[in-house]
């Protein structure tokens, strides 16, 4: 009998279910083909949702009056929002720093003075979780503000009904 190559050895067992054992349980570690709808971008979505709910405890410069420690009416507003969540979550409070941290005395005043409201709020943890910070995005300026609301427009189909793309729905 002439002698076979190492290939046709294994095309043999192979046909005749010698390696089925082998094959069967790789077979069961595969992935399935079919996975439930959104169970990929789940994670994703739920990353995000929880990054926005942590923006919320964000107190920026603009919600206190010009250079100084004293909250406009939108920081009062602002801030006692937060004290009505703040038992519920477990994000930090951040006062925005100044521009390039240019007046640390300024930020120290603004922040015992978010501790005091949130603790006269009813907030027993606001010394611990109060921080200077810078927020966690950097906003945008006038002019990306002006695109961005052109895009907007034109995606909901309140732009120029010249065929503008976008259409609406």
């Amino acid at each position: 009998m002439k002698s076979l190559k190492i290939w046709q050895l294994f095309a043999i067992a192979a046909l005749s279910g010698a390696f089925s054992g082998c094959l069967s349980a790789h077979r069961s570690m595969a992935v399935p083909d079919i996975v439930p709808l959104g169970a990929i971008s789940r994670a994703h979505w739920h990353t995000m949702e929880t990054n926005g709910e942590a923006s919320d405890f964000v107190i920026h410069r603009n919600e206190f009056v010009d250079n100084s420690s004293a909250l406009s009416p939108y920081g009062r507003d602002h801030i006692m929002e937060i004290a009505a969540r703040m038992p519920s979550t477990p994000f930090p409070i951040l006062v925005q720093r100044s521009d390039n941290n240019s007046d640390p005395e300024l930020d120290d005043l603004r922040r015992n003075l978010v501790i005091r409201v949130l603790t006269d709020l009813g907030a027993s943890d606001a010394e611990h979780r109060t921080v200077v910070s810078q927020p966690y995005s950097n906003g945008i300026n006038a002019i990306e503000g002006e695109q961005d609301y052109g895009r907007f427009r034109l995606s909901r189909g309140n732009g120029n009904q010249t065929g503008s793309p976008g259409g609406g729905f």
